[in-house]
């Protein structure tokens, strides 16, 4: 007896796309389902009836997958902006999205496995793209679409994503800096096991490279002010002459502006700041902190077209690059401002 695998090769489609016509998504174009319906009549393939059902309610869901760290999720603007980009395009397709969390990599990886074998979701874009990810080996094992928001670190050619030239943006960012007179200037990083992090770090050292000036890197996450003071005092030990950081992402930015400002003798030197994701938050701080945009509505949005799109069975992937943009506010000052 035929299946659904056995229709989409006849019709060289993915088996989610033929499932999707056989069921009448209005996400397939007529062509694709004449295509499809005609294969399965050459099969005698007939769906069962249940089945359909089931069929139905997954070509119509999306599933977005979360990073583990909650604590980052939920601070962090960037996130609820893909999320809300994604919902826009699923919305205007008639689709549905469904969020996959978990405190822990066993427990996301269990949640994408329920998603699947029991709410038959067939579609996932993950909102992140980290080393050796367990949800990316389950993903793959399942023979599922997803579509990665970040460069995928493996199989880059065979996996859709949409991002930004992060190496570009950091070396931007760090460019910024030079051009404002900083000779001394620290990369702040919290993880280096996201890719994102590590792309900007590369942009940040080409940068400094191309103006044979030292790299000098911190990592820190700033949990709390205690630890944040702890650790600036023994980086400031050893490099007393920075004048300016690139922060990896504003959240890590404003943190360091607020336990910079609290001390009297760091807060006098002026030290120039700019993060990453222009947040909400950057208008709010004092001063307003300088950031480089990277549209992250933008991202979610392209993530959801990918995802949701028909695709032959052997269609190359696609990756999408949105652009970057410096937002000048009033946290970096030129070198000639400081004493």
């Amino acid at each position: 007896m035929a299946t659904i695998k056995d229709v989409a090769k006849r019709a060289g489609v993915s088996a989610s796309t033929a499932s999707r016509a056989m069921h009448g998504s209005s996400m397939i174009s007529k062509p694709t389902r004449d295509k499809v319906v005609k294969a399965a009549r050459e099969l005698n393939y007939a769906p069962d009836f249940n089945a359909q059902n089931l069929a139905t309610k997954a070509s119509n869901t999306i599933g977005v997958v979360l990073p583990v760290d909650h604590h980052e999720i939920f601070s962090n603007p960037f996130f609820l902006e893909m999320i809300r980009g994604i919902n826009q395009v699923c919305s205007q397709n008639g689709a549905m999205t469904t969020l996959a969390t978990g405190i822990s990599s066993e427990e996301l990886v269990h949640n994408i496995d329920v998603m699947i074998a029991q709410g038959h979701i067939r579609n996932f874009i993950l909102l992140y793209s980290e080393k050796n990810d367990p949800v990316v080996t389950r993903l793959n094992h399942f023979d599922v679409q997803y579509v990665v928001i970040g460069k995928p670190y493996q199989e880059v050619n065979r996996t859709s994503y949409v991002d930004n030239d992060n190496i570009q943006a950091g070396t931007d960012a760090t460019q910024y800096l030079i051009d404002h007179g900083h000779r001394k200037i620290c990369f702040l990083y919290s993880d280096l096991t996201k890719m994102v992090q590590s792309d900007r770090i590369l942009g940040y050292q080409r940068a400094m490279m191309q103006k044979q000036l030292p790299s000098i890197l911190l990592g820190e996450r700033f949990e709390n002010h205690a630890a944040g003071v702890t650790a600036l005092k023994k980086f400031f030990k050893a490099h007393p002459d920075v004048t300016g950081f690139v922060a990896v992402d504003d959240m890590l930015a404003l943190k360091l502006q607020q336990v910079l400002h609290n001390d009297p003798d760091w807060k006098v030197r002026q030290f120039s700041l700019i993060g990453f994701n222009n947040s909400i938050f950057s208008d709010l701080a004092h001063p307003t902190l300088t950031s480089v945009a990277v549209f992250p509505q933008r991202l979610g949005e392209e993530a959801a077209k990918i995802v949701m799109a028909d695709h032959p069975a052997d269609e190359l992937t696609t990756a999408v690059i949105v652009p970057h943009q410096i937002i000048e506010r009033h946290s970096v000052h030129p070198i000639a401002s400081l004493k």
